[in-house]
Parts: C-alpha cells; sequence; structure tokens
C-alpha cells in the first residue's frame, strides 16, 4: 500500500466514477487529499514535504480545487521532481503555466474531448440567436405585455436572417470547433471559413467544407458571423480588439464560447452602441463572475453563465478523463510509462532537457 505512487488530489472528492476510482485508480495510487484552503498554506505544505514525493495532481473538479491560485513559477518550482503529470478536468487552463511545467517534465493534461459536444451545441444556439434576435424576443415576451410582444413580434422579422449561406468564421480550429463547424454547415447550411496558427489537415478540412485563411485579419473582413474557440493565454487576451472589430463587416455578429478575456468588451460594446456589431452571444466573461452591465442592458445580446460544458455528460467524463490521463502516465514505480492521452503542453515537454 505504502509503496504505491502518491497522488495528490485537490478539490472535491470525486462523484461520479467511483467503480472505476476503487476498482482501477485505487489499486495503482494511494491518493491523498490535499487540505489546505489557501495559497500561503499549500505553499507551506510544499515546502516541508507534508505530502511525500507524489507523482501526479489530480483536480477532477474544475469548479473546487483552485485554492492556491495561478500555478505559476514560484508553485511549480516547489513540486517534488518525482511528479509526471498535472491532470485536471476543464478544458481551459489560463490558470496554470502549462510552458513551465512542461520544462519541469510534467505532463498537463485537461478535460478536453469530454465538453466537445457540449460546448458545440451552445455555441450552434448562440448562432442561432445572433442571427435571429431570440433574445430580444425572449425577453419582450416574458413581459407578459400584449403591447410590448406585439411590437417585436413585427421588429424580429425586418431585422433577422437565416444563417444558411451565411460565412461562419471560426478563429481557433480545435475538437470542438471542428464539431461546430460541422453542425453549422449541415444544420444550418453556413459556409465554413477559419483561422488557425495550424492548419487543419487537407482530408478535414475537404470533410468540413473549410475554408483556410492565413491570417485572422483576413478571416475578419470576409465573416458574417465570428465564432471564439482559442485557449486564452498572453498572444490572445483582447485578441477581438477595437482594431479587429472594424475590420468586420457593418452588421456582423460575434459569439463567445472560449474565454471572456479574448474578447475585448469595452470595444464589443462600442461597436454594438454604434450598429456596427449587429449582435452578440456571450457565454464567457471578461471579468467573470460580474458581466458587463452595458452588455445585460442590451435586447441584441446574448449572454449566459459560462454553461457551454454544463452537462451532466461533461462533468462525469471530466472526472473520468482525469483518472486515466494519470494511469496512462505513471507507471507502478512513479515513472513515466506513457503520454497521457489529452496533453496540453507537449511542445515544452518534449522540448525539455
Amino acid at each position: 500500500m505504502a509503496n504505491k505512487p502518491i497522488v495528490l488530489h485537490l478539490g472535491d472528492a470525486i462523484k461520479y466514477n467511483h467503480g472505476f476510482y476503487n476498482d482501477e485508480f485505487l489499486r495503482r495510487f494511494n491518493v491523498i487529499q490535499a487540505t489546505e484552503t489557501d495559497r500561503q498554506g499549500f505553499i507551506q505544505a510544499l515546502k516541508s514535504k507534508k505530502y511525500g514525493n507524489f507523482s501526479a495532481l489530480f483536480r477532477p473538479h474544475f469548479q473546487t480545487g483552485g485554492f492556491m491560485g495561478q500555478w505559476d513559477a514560484e508553485l511549480i518550482s516547489l513540486l517534488p521532481p518525482t511528479v509526471r503529470i498535472f491532470a485536471s478536468a476543464g478544458a481551459g487552463f489560463n490558470w496554470a503555466d502549462v510552458d513551465i511545467l512542461g520544462e519541469h517534465k510534467i505532463w498537463y493534461a485537461n478535460g478536453a474531448g469530454a465538453s466537445d459536444e457540449a460546448v458545440s451545441d451552445t455555441a450552434l444556439y448562440m448562432i442561432l440567436s445572433v442571427f435571429r434576435n431570440f433574445t430580444r424576443s425572449q425577453l419582450a415576451a416574458r413581459t407578459a405585455d400584449p403591447e410590448i410582444f406585439t411590437a417585436t413580434h413585427k421588429l424580429i422579422a425586418t431585422i433577422s436572417q437565416n444563417p444558411r449561406c451565411h460565412i461562419l468564421g471560426v478563429v481557433g480550429f480545435g475538437n470542438i470547433s471542428k464539431k461546430l463547424a460541422f453542425k453549422a454547415r449541415v444544420a444550418l447550411g453556413m459556409k465554413i471559413h477559419y483561422f488557425d496558427i495550424i492548419r487543419a489537415d487537407p482530408k478535414e478540412e475537404t470533410e468540413l467544407e473549410a475554408t483556410y485563411h492565413e491570417s485572422l485579419d483576413e478571416l475578419l473582413k470576409i465573416a458574417d458571423c465570428i465564432t471564439l474557440h482559442t485557449p486564452l493565454n498572453k498572444h490572445t487576451q483582447d485578441l477581438i480588439d477595437a482594431r479587429a472589430l472594424s475590420l468586420m463587416k457593418p452588421g456582423s455578429r460575434i459569439v463567445n464560447t472560449a474565454r471572456g478575456p479574448i474578447l475585448n468588451e469595452d470595444a464589443l460594446v462600442h461597436a454594438l452602441e454604434t450598429g456596427h456589431i449587429s449582435a452578440a452571444a456571450l457565454d464567457v466573461h471578461y471579468h467573470e463572475p460580474q458581466v458587463s452591465p452595458r452588455l445585460a442592458s442590451m435586447e441584441n445580446v446574448t449572454l449566459t453563465t459560462h454553461i457551454g460544458g454544463g452537462a451532466l455528460d461533461t462533468r462525469i467524463n471530466f472526472e473520468l478523463n482525469a483518472m486515466k490521463n494519470i494511469l496512462a502516465v505513471v507507471g507502478p514505480d512513479g515513472e513515466f510509462v506513457g503520454d497521457p492521452i489529452t496533453p496540453v503542453n507537449r511542445r515544452a515537454f518534449e522540448g525539455a532537457a
């Protein structure tokens, strides 16, 4: 028992995959729960080797286990050299410097794949909403006022369009946005154009009927609706700013289900107020959980509470995949035995000495 590799568990206990946890995970690892509640306490625990030479960090629920704040150079440098992987639920990873983890020969693996269906469905709903003004109509209906109902009924038909044959500009072409591209093309009849720093395989482009653009600016200029699907990092914060929005067609639309700070909300408010952008839909917010009061007051803006991946299936598989990633990487003696299923920092990890 004591000789099994140690896994340091961050956050709440297992909720869903009890059979796999008891039969597979605990058979291979000695799981220890971190008990700290703040950053300084956790730092002291690492300095004092409170949890020993653990082999993995395990965060099965992204809404808990973040009490230590940002995983930066200060925290990462305190990890024992035995750590092989940080496996976390959730698709985003802006709260951890995954490149520094890689430089320390520590894999970072996220919950990629578990939320693909849910997030792409959310983005599809938002695309429909910004073209058809569903939020404006819902707000009017909820007044239960016949005059407002009738006036909005008449207005909507004069300001809405079908998405069919319009250009959907996809910024970031990963698994989620590829699923969205398929759904938007097949179900809505949209034309798919995209930009990513890494071009997709020609076979995928053919299957999705997706047109590649070598620059973001080029994509912004031709799209009728932009949908954002890039990770948040120092290169993508405020990626869509006033200049970027100015390149878009008058009356175009924007959807964000990625991360709030990728889209500069002050610039978006101005573009909406001037009419340059006709509608927007945000599941994520710049100062989340604070929603912009100015955006919240606009009838042509659809807002949700970061529920893109918010389906029970997603949570179950986030938890399961975090365990599977650790099982794939850590051997019986705490050694490396393979690569994670969903690595995020492969380039930094493989480039480390």
